[in-house]
């Protein structure tokens, strides 16, 4: 029997049997895989802790007719604070939905769990602005999965937009793509949405920064941000 060892956090649980659980687990190798965890409900099973959502855990692995079974799992990480906050668990049960809609087994998901560690563990540690963390999220999510717009001219006329000292920039959600003031009236008024120039600058950040550094930055509002954040996820999702 080959065992594999994988580092991954548990996005989905549900009971299967009497007193087993099948866990959906994002990993760092395999992908986001669902794992067949025997007796896990049971009181005194050594996967009690490691086979609940969100715990972050170095899981041993085999396969049989198929299917992945735990084998054993040494938890790294509970993220108990979120556990007992409602607005903050709210939101990662929004994260780990739209993880489980874009993510593969056997996709190469190195990134992504990186990402939603180290968003998790924001929102767990520190006191940031809902809007911000869920919406930073969504928007390095798909620029990861490839999906980032051109950040830095207008796709009309090539104006350097981080140049640029018009007050607004517009997206145009059906063609993913960033238009000036000067450029609006070529879209429809009815595909493209309006953002400030801080907005837009601190997507442009989000998109090219280093996983670890996307947290780094604060707006006066988060108003537009949420709208970008909504409007870039669902166009990017209706198109998958």
């Amino acid at each position: 029997m080959k065992l594999i060892k994988v580092k991954g956090i548990v996005i989905r649980e549900v009971a299967y049997k009497d007193n087993d659980k099948i866990i959906t687990i994002l990993t760092d190798s395999l992908g986001k895989v669902s794992v067949i965890a025997k007796g896990a409900k049971k009181t005194n099973s050594p996967f009690l802790a490691s086979s609940q959502y969100l715990v972050y855990s170095e899981f041993i692995l085999y396969q049989n007719t198929g299917y992945f079974y735990l084998n054993s799992a040494s938890v790294i990480n509970t993220f108990y604070n979120l556990r007992i906050d409602f607005d903050k668990l709210q939101i990662v049960f929004e994260m780990t939905k739209i993880l489980n809609k874009v993510t593969d087994e056997n996709q190469d998901c190195e990134k992504i769990l990186k990402l939603f560690l180290n968003t998790i563990y924001v929102l767990d540690k520190y006191d940031k602005d809902m809007k911000q963390v869920i919406n930073t999220f969504k928007i390095k999510l798909f620029a990861l999965l490839g999906f980032a717009p051109r950040q830095d001219k207008c796709e009309n006329c090539s104006k350097a937009l981080l140049e640029d000292l018009d007050e607004f920039v517009y997206y145009d959600y059906i063609d993913n793509k960033f238009i000036c003031e000067d450029c609006k009236d070529t879209v429809d008024s009815k595909r493209r949405i309006r953002i400030s120039k801080a907005t837009y600058n601190a997507i442009f950040y989000v998109i090219r920064s280093d996983i670890k550094k996307i947290f780094s930055f604060e707006l006066k509002s988060y108003t537009d941000y949420d709208l970008f954040g909504q409007v870039f996820m669902d166009a990017t999702l209706s198109g998958l």
